[in-house]
């Protein structure tokens, strides 16, 4: 056995980061504004950004060694669809829609993840000279797509890195790192162009957070590279928590706001 942690213990520590990420985004506003509870720090997401990133880059591992590139986008498509039903149907239940937007609005990461499959699979074939006018299509629009879905405009170069560079876990972690600096210094020039700043530079750094994704680097370094556990309640685990979190925590959100 090869000392780090395989991609089974990784998943089990993004499932446990992502429940609170969503416990802060989902339930901190409401319980602030309408419980008047101070009960979350605002901190909380500096800790978590790096687990849409994990996910993404252990994604593009299995890319490499599915036995099925096209089932593996066939279960990310089917979730998708599923999220996005169950979240419709939760929002109808509370009278939430109203228009277009609050239809397909809504957490829905294996939408993003699947659309970053397609993806890297269409640039893996334009590399290989497969077809190349038909998946260049395919890749320009999954990208202009995957811009307006869940952390889809921050991820899109992670996982432009983490392919370009498969294999060379060195580069991979250099080129996350550059990205995120360069999102921190976005952060900045947006805090210190605001004429009049009376939010705290600390807490406007917690709220535009996306530059704390260079935590996943330190996951990745310690990544050994083995799938471990691999039975079939371990392979859909992120199947099934993932979506059954998101409806019972949007449940509880719009009750509290309508009480």
């Amino acid at each position: 056995m090869k000392r780090g942690l395989d991609a089974y213990k990784l998943k089990l520590i993004a499932v446990a980061f992502m429940i609170l990420d969503h416990i802060f985004s989902y339930l901190n506003m409401p319980f602030r504004e309408f419980l008047n509870w101070e009960v979350m720090p605002e901190w909380i997401p500096l800790l978590t950004r790096f687990v849409s990133p994990l996910f993404l880059y252990l994604m593009i591992d299995g890319f490499y060694h599915t036995s099925s590139r096209k089932n593996f986008l066939k279960r990310l498509s089917i979730a998708a669809v599923v999220v996005w039903i169950g979240n419709l149907c939760i929002k109808l239940a509370f009278h939430q829609i109203s228009g277009l937007y609050s239809v397909i609005e809504g957490n829905n990461i294996f939408l993003t993840l699947a659309l970053l499959f397609a993806f890297i699979w269409s640039l893996e074939n334009i590399k290989e000279g497969n077809d190349k006018n038909t998946n260049i299509c395919i890749a320009v629009v999954c990208a202009f797509v995957c811009v307006f879905c869940e952390g889809g405009i921050y991820l899109l170069p992670v996982a432009v890195i983490a392919w370009k560079f498969y294999g060379r876990k060195n580069l991979q972690c250099v080129g996350i790192g550059v990205w995120s600096l360069v999102l921190l210094a976005t952060t900045l020039i947006s805090y210190f162009s605001i004429m009049s700043r009376p939010t705290p530079l600390f807490t406007y750094l917690c709220f535009d957070n996306e530059w704390a994704m260079f935590a996943v680097i330190f996951f990745i370094l310690l990544y050994n590279g083995e799938r471990g556990k691999n039975t079939p309640a371990a392979k859909y685990m992120f199947y099934g928590i993932y979506p059954i979190h998101i409806w019972i925590l949007l449940i509880i959100r719009l009750a509290i706001a309508g009480s």
